[in-house]
């Protein structure tokens, strides 16, 4: 009996050893089991609420970037990408990163005349977005 206890307390210490020295790998590793099991929808609830501004800035950065890369204009589209991915992260180097893509977006020039006129108006309602958000945020202009 003693050596059945005996035993089964050495494989307890061998196993609480192995947890031990798996720690960090072994916590990782069942938390991102538990994350993929979660509902998107609490997932998505998690995130912070971005303010409306932003989101319309955001809207209009979607709508803007088929059109670039269907001109070729894909370096545009990808600093715009970008750009939108840090107004969601951070706010006001966002706001900053965006107003350097709209300047070189101003300058852009379509072959088809419709394009750039629909080009013009969601650059026009981008920068609108950004000015109106920056001025809310209380950030000066660079320059």
């Amino acid at each position: 009996m003693l050596e059945v206890v005996v035993g089964l307390l050495s494989s307890l210490l061998v196993l609480v050893g192995i947890a031990i020295i798996a720690g960090p790998a072994l916590v990782r590793s069942l938390g991102l089991a538990r994350r993929r099991f979660r509902p998107i929808a609490i997932r998505q609830a998690s995130s912070p609420e971005l303010h409306p501004t932003t989101l319309r800035a955001l809207a209009a950065t979607a709508r803007l970037m088929p059109i670039l890369k269907e001109h070729g204009f894909d370096r545009h589209a990808a600093a715009l990408r970008m750009a939108s991915r840090r107004l969601q992260v951070e706010e006001a180097n966002g706001i900053r990163a965006m107003r350097d893509v709209l300047r070189h977006l101003r300058t852009l020039r379509l072959n088809d005349a419709d394009d750039q006129r629909i080009l013009q108006g969601l650059v026009a309602q981008l920068q609108k977005a950004v000015d109106d958000r920056a001025e809310q945020l209380e950030l000066l202009p660079r320059g």
